[in-house]
């Protein structure tokens, strides 16, 4: 769908109720124009001229006033039952058709312009019956006219009328004095209806205010006697037609009372608009008239009306024209309230006759304009506290003013008492912003002024000024005052912008720190530490080359770290020669240093010159007191040396030295644990050595030579012989014991041959089965297969005294430069790792092999040993065995 079509659709509605009222009173004149042609044909109308100027003067009347009704939103309902009057009143023509079908509708409904007329009377002016009586009035009215009619002509054969009328289509049985039964009793029901529609208005009248009855007395004096005129019909009608037609006739007439009394709201409604305009001319004083009041009254015609005024500051409750407070009428009684809003909120409050509720554009209006007053006046109070609130503003801010035009001329310039300006505010007033600022700086403010003036809205311009050979920062913040000017208010905001500068420095360098700090803290590896650090120094720093040196000796030392140029001999790991300049000066003295290329002699110094570097600066690495290395940055010739440069490296060369002496220790630690275990490996040794060669041998002699001694007794051969025995029988279990002992300490077969053999050994001789899969392609190193062994011998010793199990696995495998070491049983299962010594001894063996022990014991479902050990443990031994 077009826009065209879319804007035909929206305005269909509209066109149609503008069009409304004039088709309504267009379809008034042709239903006119056909009554009156059917009563001038008609041959049996008794008074045909008198007869047609009645129902063109009713009809019009209704018609025409309910159209002018139909273009006032309020009264619309109310238009359309006065059209519908008209209407109605037509109906009763086709009583004088020629035509038994017209003839027959004619007599049917020819009284329902009483029903029509009674609802008419009851919602005036609303066209809206708001009571419950009033509703069922018109209802009971209705039935009257409509049912208890129609059931009538069913039985009259209209013999009573001019012999010359047509027949009666709807006749089913001829009985003309049950039809008129039947008609009285609806002319009696009529009276009964009528009779309480006027107790009904005259209620409404009594219960109105004066202005409000003024309104409904026409319409209760012409709706009685309309009404009279027609319950006066309908008896007459079933007895002569001439005498019904003269009572309808009379009822019509009376009943234009309701257009009347209706057109004469809408013209007291005109009336009111003029006295409104007087009222304007009146409130056209922008400051409050001392007779607002009063022209209210006049405008209203109500001398008791009341003006109340919103609390300016509460915003809660009303205050009379002198501020005293002002008390609002309850509810019910003579006096009602009237809000008086301005662009929707509520400024103030009219205290006024009830009666005034029924004039409703009168009261609109004036509320209206009163409104504009109200407004005004709190306009006028508005702006002269806002003009005291800016006079004080302006003098409580510090910041220089000054007025620009679109242009860029100053017209105005109070300066700002904190900082200078460029000359005396009277020498710069006049001149254009390009003949003061820089070319670049004098276009960013003519822009930014160019941008307030087109958006109407704050705008802010920061820029750096150079006064009496000082940079200074400015932020200037520009607002439309009129036409093709801003204020512009400028701040010095130099102190400002260099605490931020020094605080997102603080905060980058302590975000470096941290990085670095966390590897350190992590363990890394020192050489990543070291060329984190100088990656982070030279992006914290905005350098381009930073070297870490580690000193090997008085002349000597190793790049560890380098980030950037140059390159050559100052490659990462290369072992270079110190000449003179910050590394070898930091060697020399423990303290920073700095170094100028110029002045130093030498190859080195040639080489970085050459290289574009002019100088360096230097601070010391140190670990356990000594100077252990340098951290240096080198300097380019366009590039500057940062603020605090040296403090800055110093932190990150402690965390540095940091790292070298972490590394250093857990080194340390990891050989000391070494020597450890291979010092108590060797004393096992050693004891089971001395054992053997020393308290064994001699257990073995003596049981020799009491082996003799029972030979050569033969005096007391029983007793001799039995004791000798005994002592020869300790002396084999001494003997044992010995053994064992020996074979704890450090079994003898783990060394001859091998870790599978000693695991048989060990699980032959402990109290329970026990299944050995060992999966090894070769001997493991010393340290480790004595690892694996006496995990695999403690595991199982908690097994025989804790678990209860009935058998245990023991399971050995090598795989990807691991070996792999599991002992399960059947047990109970619950196991600690936490309690006892014997797993935390084990534990301990392991982590000095870089070893991982886990142990998993669910309850009722045994308990599994795992060890895992590195088989490239030996390879660090080596190493720290020839450090």
């Amino acid at each position: 769908m077009t826009e065209h079509s879319l804007s035909h659709a929206r305005d269909g509605p509209a066109a149609l109720r503008r069009a409304a009222p004039v088709l309504l009173f267009g379809a008034g004149v042709a239903a006119t124009a056909a009554g009156i042609y059917v009563i001038a044909v008609s041959n049996i109308s008794p008074h045909p001229v008198a007869q047609s100027l009645v129902t063109a003067v009713v009809c019009l009347t209704f018609v025409g006033t309910g159209a002018v009704a139909l273009r006032l939103p309020p009264y619309a309902r109310f238009g359309l039952l006065l059209a519908a009057v008209g209407f109605a009143s037509l109906i009763s023509v086709l009583h004088e058709a020629n035509g038994p079908t017209a003839y027959t509708i004619g007599v049917l409904a020819s009284n329902v312009v009483f029903a029509v007329l009674v609802h008419a009377f009851l919602a005036f002016p609303s066209g809206r019956l708001r009571l419950r009586s009033a509703r069922v009035l018109a209802a009971a009215a209705y039935a009257d006219v409509l049912a208890l009619q129609a059931v009538a002509v069913l039985f009259d054969p209209l013999t009573r009328y001019h012999s010359d009328h047509p027949r009666n289509l709807a006749l089913v049985d001829s009985h003309a004095a049950l039809a008129t039964s039947l008609e009285e009793l609806e002319a009696a029901i009529a009276a009964a209806i009528a009779l309480a529609v006027v107790i009904v208005l005259t209620r409404r009248a009594r219960a109105a205010t004066p202005a409000a009855r003024r309104q409904l007395v026409p319409v209760l004096i012409g709706g009685t006697f309309a009404l009279l005129f027609f319950v006066l019909g309908l008896f007459l009608a079933p007895l002569s037609s001439r005498a019904g037609l003269v009572g309808f006739g009379l009822g019509l007439l009376a009943a234009l009372a309701l257009p009347a009394a209706f057109l004469a709201i809408l013209v007291q409604g005109r009336l009111s608009r003029a006295a409104v305009g007087e009222l304007l001319l009146e409130l056209r004083d922008p400051g409050r008239p001392p007779d607002l009041e009063d022209a209210l009254r006049r405008a209203l015609g109500d001398p008791s009306l009341r003006l109340g005024r919103l609390r300016l500051r509460s915003g809660e409750g009303y205050v009379d024209g002198s501020g005293e407070p002002l008390v609002l009428p309850t509810p019910g009684g003579v006096q009602v309230t009237t809000p008086i809003l301005y662009q929707g909120a509520t400024i103030g409050v009219l205290v006024h006759d009830r009666s005034l509720k029924l004039r409703r554009e009168l009261l609109d209006a004036v509320s209206a304009a009163a409104s504009f007053a109200l407004a005004n006046e709190r306009a006028l109070h508005d702006a002269q506290l806002a003009e005291q609130r800016s006079r004080a503003l302006l003098d409580a801010i510090p910041d220089g003013m000054l007025r620009i035009t679109r242009e860029g001329i100053a017209l105005d310039i109070r300066p700002d008492v904190h900082s200078a300006l460029l000359g005396p505010p009277e020498e710069l007033v006049g001149h254009s912003v390009h003949d003061l600022l820089p070319p670049e700086l004098a276009s960013a403010v003519l822009d930014c002024v160019e941008r307030t003036l087109e958006s109407r809205s704050l705008n802010t311009i920061e820029y750096e000024l150079v006064i009496d050979g000082v940079a200074r920062w400015k932020e200037a913040r520009m607002v439309p005052s009129s036409d093709g000017e801003v204020v512009a208010m400028s701040r010095d905001v130099t102190e400002q912008r260099r605490a931020e500068a020094e605080q997102q420095r603080l905060a980058a360098e302590q975000a470096a720190l941290r990085r670095v700090a966390t590897l350190v803290a992590g363990n890394a590896p020192p050489e990543r530490v070291f060329q984190t650090v100088t990656e982070e120094v030279c992006r914290l720093l905005e350098l381009r080359t930073a070297v870490l040196h580690r000193f090997e000796d008085a002349q000597t030392s190793t790049i560890v770290g380098k980030f950037g140029e140059p390159t050559g001999r100052f490659e990462l790991g290369n072992v270079v020669e110190l000449e003179a300049g910050a590394a070898l000066e930091v060697l020399q003295t423990g303290a920073p240093a700095r170094s100028d290329y110029t002045e130093l002699v030498g190859t080195g110094a040639v080489e970085l010159l050459t290289l574009g570097f002019r100088g360096s600066v230097g601070v010391p690495i140190t670990v356990a007191g000594n100077t252990w290395g340098a951290l240096v940055v080198a300097l380019r010739e366009e590039e500057s040396l940062p603020v605090e440069t040296k403090r800055r490296l110093q932190a990150f060369a402690e965390l540095v030295g940091l790292a070298v002496s972490s590394a250093d220790a857990r080194d340390e630690l990891a050989a000391s644990r070494l020597r450890i275990i291979e010092a108590s490996d060797t004393e096992r040794r050693r004891l089971e050595r001395n054992l053997h060669d020393g308290a064994q041998q001699r257990l073995v002699a003596l049981m020799v030579g009491l082996r003799l001694a029972q030979a050569e007794l033969k005096t007391r051969p029983d007793e001799t012989g039995r004791l000798l025995e005994t002592l020869t029988e300790e002396l084999t279990e001494a003997l044992t014991e010995l053994r064992e002992l020996a074979q704890g300490l450090h079994p003898a077969v783990l060394t001859e041959r091998g870790l599978e053999a000693a695991l048989d050994v060990l699980g032959a001789r402990t109290p329970l089965p026990v299944s050995l899969d060992v999966r090894l392609p070769e001997r493991l190193p010393e340290p480790v297969e004595t690892a694996a062994y006496y995990a695999a011998s403690e595991a199982l010793a908690n097994v025989v005294k804790h678990s209860h199990a009935t058998r245990a696995s023991v399971r050995v495998e090598r795989l990807n430069g691991l070996v792999t070491v599991e002992v399960s049983d059947d047990g109970v299962g619950g196991a600690d790792p936490d309690r006892g010594s014997g797993l935390s001894g084990l534990r301990d063996r392991v982590d000095t092999l870089d070893g991982i022990l886990r142990v998993e014991s669910p309850p009722g479902r045994g308990t599994l040993v795992r060890v895992e050990l590195p088989v490239a443990a030996e390879r660090r031994v080596a190493v720290e065995a020839e450090r």
